[in-house]
C-alpha cells in the first residue's frame, strides 16, 4: 500500500493550499485532478484545479 501524500498548491493570487491523503492525481496541461480527504468535514472529494490559477505545487516524497 502507498504511503498518504499530502499536496500544497500555491495559487498565482498568493493562497496557499494544502490537501491530505492524495491520490490519484493527474497533471494535463490544462488541469490538475486529484482525490483527497477533507480533514475538516471527514469526506473524501475530488478536487480540479485550472493550471492557469496555479504558480506550483508540491506532492509529498
Amino acid at each position: 500500500m502507498e504511503k498518504e501524500k499530502s499536496l500544497i498548491i500555491w495559487l498565482k493570487a498568493g493562497q496557499t493550499l494544502k490537501f491530505e491523503k492524495v491520490e490519484n492525481l493527474e497533471n494535463s496541461d490544462n488541469e490538475l485532478k486529484f482525490d483527497y480527504f477533507g480533514v475538516a468535514t471527514q469526506v473524501k472529494r475530488n478536487a480540479v484545479f485550472n493550471q492557469i490559477n496555479i504558480s506550483g505545487f508540491a506532492l509529498e516524497a
